[in-house]
């Protein structure tokens, strides 16, 4: 299963699952949300522009496109993602002594740290490089890799696909003291108990969201 963000909106390319039939055949797509669609050759472009369109008017939905396979699903996302120009970043997924993770204020949203990959640098290091620049956090290197997240913006008139690759840190203290970077738009932190994170969901953007609950399951499963 892969998500992809134009703004708040989602198209998700999933596996058709075995018990679900009665799915629309058709290949044009429609320009409303619909609850379920299946991809069939031959339509990346009008995926595409429904894409871009929703997000621009909509801001907010999600559509899922079903897959008879996964391997159909790689080979759509890998043709689809040649379509826009593809840039990397690494990010951090924060957790202090007591199991609190770290979520930063930037630009009226909660966000969690993270940046653009520099020549040849790998992707762990990127994501410990801007933890120390964005907060001062050294935590030393990654505890592990924890998942990719897909959003597409506009930028000088083309979008561009970010991948960013989540790995999880680990802080000995608890609720280690923040100098946050201002001049990247950061204006404060707040070390959240797992179980107030969703109270922070509706000031966040949606890969964060994703990318949190999957820390939720994962990380503290109890408590998911």
């Amino acid at each position: 299963m892969i998500r992809v963000y134009v703004y708040e909106f989602c198209i998700e390319l999933t596996k058709l699952p075995p018990n679900l039939s009665g799915l629309p055949t058709t290949q044009i797509l429609p320009q409303k949300s619909a609850p379920r669609l299946i991809y069939l050759p031959s339509t990346q472009e009008k995926i595409r522009s429904f894409h871009i369109q929703a997000g621009e008017t909509y801001r907010t939905g999600h559509v899922t496109i079903y897959f008879p396979s996964e391997e159909s699903i790689q080979r759509f996302w890998e043709s689809y993602r040649t379509t826009f120009i593809n840039i990397t970043a690494g990010g951090a997924v924060v957790v202090d002594g007591t199991g609190a993770i770290l979520f930063i204020w930037r630009r009226g949203r909660w966000d969690l740290p993270k940046g653009k990959g520099e020549s040849d640098e790998p992707l762990a290091v990127t994501a410990q490089r801007e933890l120390k620049e964005e907060t001062g956090l050294d935590c030393g290197p990654p505890e592990r890799f924890l998942a990719q997240t897909y959003h597409i913006y506009a930028e000088g008139g083309q979008y561009i696909l970010k991948e960013t690759h989540w790995y999880l840190f680990r802080c000995s203290e608890s609720r280690p003291p923040i100098q946050v970077q201002e001049e990247e738009g950061i204006q404060g932190y707040k070390w959240v108990p797992v179980q107030e994170v969703p109270f922070l969901y509706p000031y966040s953007y949606s890969t964060i969201r994703d990318m949190i609950e999957y820390v939720l399951r994962e990380i503290h499963p109890t408590l998911s």
